[in-house]
């Protein structure tokens, strides 16, 4: 059902890739910077490989921490997503894996993502239910004949605020789903009002798109 695991080399993926990235008002190089003052391009290597070495005793505990945190919260979140998407994604392949950096990127090909090795307990649970999410979400839309572009992304992050703070699933994360880029906030307003008309899945989506490419 999903793996959770450790791989130094993504980190280092994820630091060359989201460094200097800044994405609608989320500055992910000072996310990073504000954790590892001294990582830089040129040492990120050498840097890595140490602080895996260094915190070798804490990754693992907090590896064996996250497995709990899916364990608290599958059958809730893939019970919810099934009544709303009428399938059962808990049959799927997921990867997560922790990371030294607090970017907490998704990669939709492979259903794998990385989560923050250092947040709460509560808020590791808030991550793997937001990406786990993020892919059934990406999935019905696929299967809609609806293509990946920015509107399909800032839905699926406005969705996720929407879905996340269900009653069943916000009780069993244990906190609030709150939206992650703060640019999107007028959207969402917008958005929220299509919500309230509780719309099957095909629907919602469908005239939330029409909105967000207007």
């Amino acid at each position: 059902m999903i793996e959770i695991t450790l791989d130094k080399n993504l980190d280092k993926e994820t630091f060359l890739n989201f460094s200097k990235l800044k994405v609608e008002g989320v500055d992910f190089g000072k996310k990073i910077r504000d954790d590892h003052s001294e990582v830089t391009k040129e040492n990120y290597n050498e840097y890595i490989d140490n602080f895996y070495a260094k915190h070798s005793h804490e990754l693992e505990n907090n590896l064996k921490d996250t497995k709990k945190c899916f364990g608290e919260i599958k059958d809730v979140l893939f019970l919810e997503l099934q009544k709303y998407f009428n399938k059962d994604y808990s049959k799927e392949k997921y990867i997560c894996y922790l990371s030294i950096f607090n970017c907490n990127p998704r990669y939709l090909e492979s259903k794998s993502f990385q989560v923050y090795y250092s947040r709460s307990h509560n808020m590791r649970k808030e991550v793997i239910a937001h990406e786990l999410t993020h892919f059934a979400f990406y999935d019905f839309c696929h299967k809609l004949g609806i293509k990946n572009n920015n509107a399909l992304w800032e839905l699926s992050e406005i969705f996720n605020v929407f879905f996340l703070n269900l009653p069943p699933i916000r009780n069993t994360i244990g906190a609030e789903e709150l939206l992650f880029y703060p640019d999107l906030k007028n959207k969402l307003k917008a958005v929220r009002l299509i919500w309230d008309k509780k719309l099957g899945a095909n629907e919602f989506i469908i005239k939330s798109l029409q909105y967000l490419q207007e």
